[in-house]
């Protein structure tokens, strides 16, 4: 089997879908309850000191800050986040890279295909959820 290019191949192999190719931040498979969630590789960071955590939203991503609209690909994301907190759905990450890592809003430069990690979150008191990585898990 040839090597995974990008993150629509890496969903359709781990038989996830997402709701816009385009502006999805994450994906799920309904029938084993997993949604795969993107994490930006340079957002790593020891929050309680110990353990290395990925930051998974942060309060205002996809919030317009003049009207407070969200954006499909923010309710998108927050339907799935309930899918993990509320229904009992297995968190899993992948890792994109940003092509520029102050713009605002950012590209994709590349999406890691070769593995995935399982994640537990964590919602922080400012409303930021995190995701600690539990376990790595090679696709090829």
């Amino acid at each position: 089997m040839s090597r995974l290019e990008n993150r629509s191949q890496l969903m359709a192999y781990l038989g996830a879908t997402q709701r816009n190719a385009v502006w999805s931040w994450c994906a799920v498979d309904e029938e084993n309850k997993k949604v795969y969630l993107s994490v930006w590789t340079d957002t790593s960071k020891k929050r309680d000191g110990k353990r290395v955590s990925y930051l998974i939203q942060e309060p205002y991503w996809g919030i317009d800050e003049n009207t407070s609209a969200r954006s499909p690909a923010r309710n998108d994301h927050d339907e799935k986040l309930s899918m993990i907190f509320d229904e009992g759905y297995e968190a899993y990450g992948y890792f994109i890279e940003a092509k520029d890592t102050t713009a605002d809003p950012r590209e994709i430069e590349s999406t890691k295909t070769s593995f995935i990690f399982e994640l537990e979150l964590e919602r922080l008191d400012d409303g930021s959820i995190i995701g600690y990585p539990l376990r790595r898990i090679e696709i090829r």
